[in-house]
């Protein structure tokens, strides 16, 4: 089996209820999972690279019985960016792909911090009854 950066590639297919199966040659590269106490969501994000160097992104909420699955494919082009769901392909400039990421890890941020803050509120009302 073909190796790239010190590890094995394998043959991966995402599952994405938004658009198209994604299937390509790669490794995994990292991956999360975060359970969010306030939704009762439970969601796994792992990143991918292909054996073409293109990033592979997939996450998975899940809350209850019920699941969403999203998956792109995405590939940088010097000024543009490719990103595909399986069914399209939306060209970006990279710099306002950045912006809207910039954006929405602010955003991210702020609810993070007003989930702690109610968190915190919870506890000392409890605290206090």
């Amino acid at each position: 089996m073909a190796r790239q950066s010190g590890r094995a590639l394998k043959r991966i297919t995402l599952e994405n209820d938004y658009g198209g199966q994604i299937t390509f040659t790669g490794h995994l590269e990292g991956e999360t999972i975060n359970y969010n106490e306030a939704s009762g969501e439970l969601v796994s994000e792992k990143i991918f690279k292909s054996e073409q160097g293109r990033t592979g992104y997939s996450a998975v909420v899940a809350k209850e019985n019920h699941r969403e699955r999203r998956a792109y494919l995405m590939e940088c082009q010097n000024e543009s960016c490719m990103i595909s769901n399986g069914s399209i392909i939306l060209g970006i400039d990279t710099d306002i792909l950045l912006t809207f990421l910039g954006k929405a890890l602010d955003e991210e941020a702020e609810n993070q911090a007003e989930d702690s803050l109610n968190h915190i509120r919870k506890q000392l009302q409890a605290a206090n009854e």
